[in-house]
């Protein structure tokens, strides 16, 4: 054996030593002892070394790469197929060592050097692969694909780290669909890579089409599952249709005996755990990142019913995950939903399925932390302070539970908001804030938390001067790259904002910077800043015009105002002052405009940077495709992750992230407006409104709104102010603080009536829980001698402020 060992090495010296040679009879020998080399150490691994082995792999590769394609082609696959498990395995165990000089104390380079030869070994054994395989016929299935894509998959986890990655790994997906015949599997890997890249509509018919494969939902449900009641809403503002719950199985209808499904399509088995992990992670989607309430108790319904039926066969860690995923889905549901009957099942039923799922595994901390939302949205602060107590205690780093807890101590019921700016600055001081752009922007609401308790505790000075701080912060979620590409079709919304059904050029100005956040000095420093007259006649009649982007700089505070001051961050020195914009025409031929990556193939030397690689997972932009510039290349062949184009649209998840933070951008104005209007400066907050108009006047609702705040301050035509407060709703006809602000207008103007119709559907809602909206209903019932009505809506109204906290606990993620 040992005599072999040497010899075999001996000819991968000899070997590598000539490697420019194409005589036909070398390459036959060659091929032939390194293949005996591989199986001789891939069959004794105790008595080869790992070096040793990987050597002969690599020149094995090497030397047959340059063959045809069908050279030799079943010794290739088999010695392929082989060689990709060892190498993964190698790595895993820590064993591998890569080509060249690199070494594992080089971890960087060492970890590029494994990518690059894994994605090879799979982009070499595909194509090999595919030119054997024939395409199947109906019932067929096609097993070497699958296993070749399940060790892909697996090994995925180690190689991927871009969107450009997953892209590819789509590609593949894609590829491998084309040579089975409808695989339950094929079509789960796609649904979790298309989720993950965060192309959701896609995620979502591949979802449909995976469930549809594995019988969990049938052609009849798909059409009839949408009729019902229309008692939700959206994110949006769009009705939903209420789900139908199915019902508890008994423990007698377990099915102990299978762990699978295997007679779906009597062609492929799906194990119950795999299909219960996409049920969960639809959950997570429908929950965390498209807000369908409905959507997400259905896919939980579903996941219900597999696990009752199999519930002997799934483990505690996974049974308790798919507990806190349902109960988080009920509890998304009822605040989604406004029928005041419907709504505390739905609230009682998440705290069911939370509580349960802590039966099953008591040291979650994620489960904590579910459970003391749902107990704070259902008003029990103290049984919530105990919950998200827990979940610190195991993991003090978790930043939306130090903000949860912050929450809950600043209500009334609590005592002052003392203690909760302290446990806000502990929060902000134990959390270590990771280059991942979710975070970061809970990490700013945090902020603007922490910004409302000083105005509470100190008055709007000191929380004006503090709040520079999160124009600082900001920067870290102000750039999507990918979604500055064209984004599609937009929302057109006519009549009621004036002309608006003229987005085109907000399409295309969405990829330009604008000076929305390099503006702050002109809207802080009395000098420098012109405003536009308000009047009737230009709120009432807008102009067409067009939507502005954010600088891609974020704005620092100005250390010599105080307040906030945003230097320039032009390469003229040159400083933009602007007014407010509100219904008025403006000017962008200032603005830059912003360049779109075009649509086109990509070879396999392509780098990185031209693919505009965006960690997907929050990891450095390592994409393999720049791997071969610095890693040495063993076969100089292609990834199998690499691309063969770049999609111009961005993904859903770019588009909803953009939106969010040009959301934040635009809060962050609105709450310096109305700390403006707090200080009686109402020049300066009309200019911060301006601000704000700027960067989200087409979603955000609190523009119009504050905006409607702001003309009531200065005494202005109450009517004026209404019809501000008309154009929020026209963004969002449920939106609370515009119904309450405009229900408060008509008592100024002695229209008990309507302002009793408005506070009425308001309470009875979305607005259920807020004590201002009762108080005032409770008010007008007194004006009008009706006690008893009057001291239900007073007494509610009081157990409802003592519970509402300082900013309202939708702004944490929903499901962890």
């Amino acid at each position: 054996m040992d005599h072999a060992i040497e010899t075999y090495e001996g000819v991968e010296s000899l070997v590598a030593e000539y490697p420019n040679t194409k005589y036909k009879l070398w390459i036959e020998w060659a091929e032939m002892a390194l293949y005996r080399a591989v199986l001789l150490g891939l069959t004794n691994k105790e008595s080869v070394e790992v070096p040793s082995l990987l050597g002969f792999i690599r020149q094995y590769q090497r030397i047959t790469n340059t063959q045809a394609n069908n050279w030799r082609i079943d010794k290739r696959m088999v010695l392929t197929r082989h060689s990709i498990q060892f190498v993964s395995n190698s790595y895993r165990t820590g064993q591998y060592v890569p080509p060249g000089s690199s070494s594992e104390d080089d971890h960087e380079m060492y970890r590029q050097s494994f990518i690059a030869e894994l994605s090879q070994l799979h982009a070499i054994y595909e194509k090999m692969l595919y030119m054997q395989v024939p395409m199947p016929r109906a019932g067929q299935v096609n097993q070497p694909v699958l296993d070749f894509v399940d060790q892909l998959m697996a090994d995925f986890e180690l190689m991927g780290t871009t969107t450009q990655d997953l892209r590819g790994l789509r590609e593949v997906l894609d590829r491998a669909a084309q040579r089975t015949f409808n695989s339950p599997s094929i079509t789960r890997h796609l649904y979790n890579t298309l989720y993950r890249l965060g192309e959701y509509d896609e995620a979502e018919y591949a979802l449909r089409s995976y469930l549809h494969l594995v019988d969990l939902i049938s052609y009849d449900w798909t059409e009839t599952h949408k009729n019902g009641d229309a008692l939700a809403i959206d994110q949006d503002g769009i009705s939903m249709t209420i789900p139908t719950a199915r019902p508890d199985l008994p423990e007698d209808d377990a099915q102990d005996e299978n762990d699978c499904i295997g007679d779906i399509k009597n062609v492929e088995s799906e194990q119950v755990s795999d299909m219960l992990q996409v049920l969960i992670t639809a959950i997570r989607m429908y929950c965390n990142d498209l807000a369908k309430s409905v959507d997400a108790v259905e896919m939980a319904e579903i996941a219900k019913e597999l696990y009752q039926k199999n519930k002997t066969k799934i483990s505690i860690s996974i049974a308790a995950y798919l507990h806190r995923a349902i109960g988080v889905a009920y509890g998304l549901l009822g605040c989604q939903t406004f029928d005041p009957e419907v709504r505390p099942i739905y609230h009682e039923k998440a705290l069911s399925y939370l509580k349960q799922s802590l039966e099953i595994d008591n040291q979650a901390w994620e489960t904590y932390y579910q459970l003391a939302l749902q107990q704070a949205e259902m008003h029990d602060i103290g049984q919530a302070i105990q919950s998200i107590t827990h979940a610190l205690q195991t993991n003090s780093s978790h930043l939306p539970s130090w903000h949860l807890l912050t929450l809950i101590v600043s209500c009334p019921i609590q005592g002052d908001f003392k203690q909760a700016l302290k446990t806000c600055e502990i929060g902000l001081q134990q959390v270590e804030l990771k280059d991942d752009h979710d975070e970061a922007e809970q990490f700013i609401l945090f902020q603007m938390t922490h910004t409302w308790l000083l105005y509470a505790l100190n008055g709007p000075e000191a929380a004006l001067t503090s709040s520079g701080t999160l124009f600082s912060s900001y920067g870290k979620i102000a750039v999507v790259p990918e979604a500055s590409q064209s984004s599609g079709q937009e929302m057109i919304i006519s009549g009621s904002f004036g002309n608006l059904s003229d987005l085109q050029g907000q399409k295309k100005n969405r990829g330009r910077s604008s000076s929305s956040a390099t503006t702050a000095t002109g809207i802080m420093k009395e000098n420098g800043s012109r405003s536009h007259d308000l009047s009737t006649a230009s709120i009432r009649t807008g102009r067409a015009r067009s939507a502005s982007n954010l600088a891609s700089k974020a704005p620092s505070l100005g250390p010599s105002t105080g307040l906030l001051s945003v230097p320039d961050t032009g390469s003229t020195g040159s400083k933009h002052h602007h007014g407010l914009h509100l219904f008025g025409s403006r000017s962008t031929s200032h603005k830059p405009k912003g360049t779109e990556s075009p649509q086109g193939s990509v070879n396999g030397n392509m780098s990185a940077q031209s693919l505009s690689a965006i960690p997907y997972d929050s990891k450095a932009n390592n994409s393999v495709s720049s791997f071969q510039s610095v890693a040495p290349s063993v076969m100089s062949g292609q990834s199998i992750l690499q691309p063969s184009y770049i999609p111009m649209k961005p993904t859903k998840r770019a588009i909803l992230r953009k939106q969010r933070s040009e959301r934040i951008l635009s809060d962050l104005w609105l709450l310096t407006a109305q700390l403006f209007i707090k200080l009686g400066k109402l020049d300066e907050a009309r200019k911060a409104v301006g601000e704000a108009e700027r960067v989200d006047w087409t979603h955000n609702p609190m523009v119009w709104c504050v905006l409607g705040q702001l003309l009531l301050a200065g005494k202005k035509d109450i009517e004026e102010a209404q019809a501000a407060f008309d154009k929020a709703l026209v963004i969002d006809p449920h939106h609370v603080v515009s119904r309450l602000e405009l229900a408060k207008s008509y008592l100024l103007l002695d229209n008990n009536q309507m302002a009793e119709g408005l506070l009425d559907n308001l309470t009875k809602s979305n607005g259920w829980d807020c004590a201002e909206a009762w108080f005032l209903l409770g008010e007008i019932c007194k004006n009008t001698d009706r006690l008893e009505r009057t001291k239900a809506c007073l007494f509610y109204a009081l157990e409802l402020e003592s519970t509402a906290p300082i900013q309202p606990f939708s702004i944490l993620p929903r499901f962890i």
